[in-house]
């Protein structure tokens, strides 16, 4: 316990946010002889720190897996996770200074349920967006993809984010409103302008209509719980329906937040950060030995258009590849070290500001796309990776190794910006906070997930897969009806989620996908090869009755035998 002038200390009423900041965070205090160290600083602060501000920063497709060389068609981790070919300084600073999560998963496996469950801490199928509600009414099986969306009448994140007196900002990918805007098919209608996709961005007429989309996206996102909102996507890269826009642009998202955290550099804040990579075009795609959708694009092209602004908060891409060509890192996952670069950028504004110490930096992916178990239940698509990142209230070094999911981040956001969780914000997920102080109890014991049809559940060891179809299909099923599958192929029984690309790849590298029961032994199979439901019997109905637990509470909701 560090005490100064015995156990008393001034009054801090009188300063700004930031400089209040700047002085509770000195790693060593001297004041009248007796000095107060980092970890004295950590002790009291565990007990009631300030209320940190929040940067969340959520990747695009990321696995947490390093993989063999010959993978070359996905994603490499970052450094943190264990990949040796990669460069993330910055990143892993952040890890090795902050708690990394070695069991952290998502509710579901692409990109709206996964943001949905996110900002809201509630299960993708206890959505009622409205899009969502046309696809499944009442009463009928959800079959929970990209057609997930937040409420407008209901809590989520950034709402009681603002009740607790932060200041909020989006940057970045949506993918949780207005889905039914996705098609240009009813963009005049819906007050959007129209171009082709061969379009210029730099003819003006053109540029005038991307910039106007781009301002609605902007004003629609503020209308679920941001004061801020810029750089927006409306969903990916390919939604904004031209040849141009179609890359990634890390530069473009990361000058306004910056520009977010300067200006609320006296009030706490919380900070949507949400990449688009490495979600496809992949960024390691080449053309003519070029990454044309990476960082040999035009980082003019962004998501309002064709935009001319400097940004000297980071180096120019080609320093970024002949510093991995330099350090004989794998050139094709640069692309790692320019995010990286931005997490820096966001970090030196955090210092310069006075910010840093008291704000709790997240790091984390929607889902991931191991081995193409995007759209499964497999590891590769449901676990992810996760630092945390806090000096004013998390110890260096930290490793937790118990169950997490991303429902979890907005209790644990929430008792840290001060409020009491409530029946009345309809959370799903349980805080962590007592994780970040150094409890290593558990918080879970299992974890439930939903995708398409198929539905599972997690312990340490064990993982349970249910696929089921509603009656419909299982009528057609029993005739012999073939189902439509991807490129023209014939099925016995439909993929799990509507995504034809997907679930065909999700099949071909992986045999059991269509088995209705699978149980995994993950001590002893931890990739998910051996399907062991029928020789162990005691254990599929042990977890069989955890998945019912589960589905019993989505009233309305059917889910084959398991809430008959």
């Amino acid at each position: 316990m560090c005490k100064v002038n015995g156990g008393k200390t001034e009054a801090a009423s009188n300063l700004t946010r930031r400089s209040f900041l700047k002085t509770a965070a000195a790693t060593t205090v001297a004041v009248s002889g007796i000095s107060c160290t980092q970890s004295d600083f950590l002790a009291d602060n565990h007990k009631n720190p300030s209320k940190p501000n929040i940067v969340y920063v959520v990747m695009d497709d990321h696995s947490p897996f390093p993989f063999e060389e010959e993978r070359i068609g996905q994603s490499r981790p970052f450094g943190f996770c264990g990949d040796r070919y990669v460069h993330t300084p910055e990143i892993d600073k952040l890890a090795k200074n902050g708690m990394i999560f070695s069991n952290s998963y998502v509710t579901s496996t692409v990109c709206s349920p996964s943001r949905y469950s996110t900002l809201t801490g509630r299960y993708p199928s206890k959505s009622r967006g409205p899009y969502f509600m046309r696809l499944h009414p009442e009463g009928t099986v959800t079959r929970p993809e990209n057609n997930t969306e937040l409420e407008e009448d209901r809590p989520n994140l950034p709402r009681l984010m603002q009740r607790a007196g932060y200041r909020t900002g989006f940057v970045g990918k949506s993918h949780v409103i207005d889905h039914h805007l996705f098609q240009r098919d009813n963009w005049e209608e819906n007050g959007l302008m129209t171009y082709e996709m061969s379009d210029d961005p730099r003819d003006p007429e053109v540029a005038k209509a991307m910039a106007h989309n781009h301002n609605y996206w902007v004003n629609r996102v503020k209308e679920f719980g941001f004061d801020f909102a810029d750089a927006v996507y409306a969903a990916n890269k390919r939604e904004l329906w031209n040849d141009a826009l179609n890359i990634h642009n890390v530069e473009w998202k990361t000058k306004p937040a910056l520009e977010f955290i300067e200006q609320s550099a006296d009030e706490p804040f919380f900070l949507y950060f949400s990449e688009t990579l490495p979600h496809g075009p992949a960024p390691w795609i080449k053309r003519d030995g070029e990454y044309v959708h990476g960082l040999d694009s035009d980082p003019k092209m962004t998501s309002a258009g064709h935009v001319d602004q400097e940004y000297d908060f980071m180096p120019e891409r080609d320093k970024i590849k002949a510093e991995i060509e330099e350090k004989e890192k794998d050139l094709d996952h640069a692309w790692l070290r320019w995010i990286d670069h931005a997490i820096g950028a966001i970090v030196r504004k955090l210092k310069e500001t006075d910010q840093f110490e008291n704000t709790l930096i997240v790091v984390t992916s929607d889902h991931g796309n191991y081995y193409h178990q995007k759209s499964t239940l497999y590891e590769g698509g449901v676990k992810t990776p996760l630092l945390m990142h806090w000096p004013a209230g998390i110890e260096s070094r930290s490793v937790y190794d118990g169950l997490v999911q991303n429902i979890d981040f907005a209790p644990t956001f929430l008792e840290l910006a001060g409020l009491n969780i409530d029946e009345s914000m309809e959370i799903d997920g349980v805080s962590v906070v007592n994780i970040l102080r150094g409890d290593k109890n558990p918080v879970h014991d299992h974890l439930f997930f939903e995708i398409g049809y198929a539905r599972g559940v997690i312990t340490k060891d064990w993982k349970y897969i249910a696929v089921r179809y509603d009656d419909h299909i299982n009528e057609q099923i029993e005739r012999g009806h073939k189902f439509d599958g991807w490129e023209g192929r014939k099925l016995d029984v439909p993929y799990y989620t509507r995504n034809q690309h997907l679930g065909y790849h999700a099949t071909i590298y992986n045999e059991n996908y269509f088995d209705v029961d699978q149980l995994y032994d993950l001590k002893n199979d931890p990739g998910e090869k051996n399907n062991v439901y029928d020789s162990n019997p005691q254990k599929a109905e042990e977890m069989k009755a955890i998945l019912a637990g589960y589905l019993r509470s989505f009233p309305g909701r059917p889910f084959g035998e398991f809430t008959v």
